[in-house]
């Protein structure tokens, strides 16, 4: 009877394992599949981005024609450079343009009439033109 009493429990005790055993295979399984959803959704996430990164193209020049170098500024020598800032619009066109930073006197007039005529491919987002503020040109006035 003894016997019989240990083999029963033995084979509860294996029983019992042998389901947790497959708890633990299930659960593994489980845990397996949520990672391999995180990742899919991660890689997912990632390929988004990068689509709607490609989606983003900067504006690039088109025509950037020099300033005219003072003909007074020549004849007394003066060098130098002039930085104007201005906003590229949808259309590619220069748009409030004004002198930044230090600027001889005789290059302001110049410098801005040159960015004036500047066109530019526009930046475009999802496929939209779309407006850049804060767009810098520096102009070097240099004798040669």
């Amino acid at each position: 009877v003894a016997e019989q009493k240990q083999a029963l429990e033995a084979r509860q005790l294996e029983e019992q394992q042998a389901r947790l055993r497959e708890q633990q295979a299930q659960a593994q399984r489980q845990q397996a599949l949520a990672d391999q959803a995180r990742v899919a959704a991660d890689n997912a996430r990632r390929a988004q981005q990068q689509a709607a990164a490609a989606d983003v193209r900067q504006y690039l020049p088109i025509s950037k024609d020099a300033p005219d170098y003072p003909q007074r500024a020549l004849d007394k020598g003066i060098e130098g450079d002039c930085t104007v800032e201005y906003s590229v619009t949808p259309e590619g066109k220069v748009e409030n343009p004004k002198v930044v930073g230090n600027c001889h006197p005789m290059f302001i007039r110049p410098s801005l009439l040159a960015a004036a005529t500047f066109r530019y491919k526009p930046r475009m987002v999802d496929g939209q033109a779309v407006s850049v503020a804060g767009v810098r040109n520096t102009f070097h006035y240099k004798i040669h």
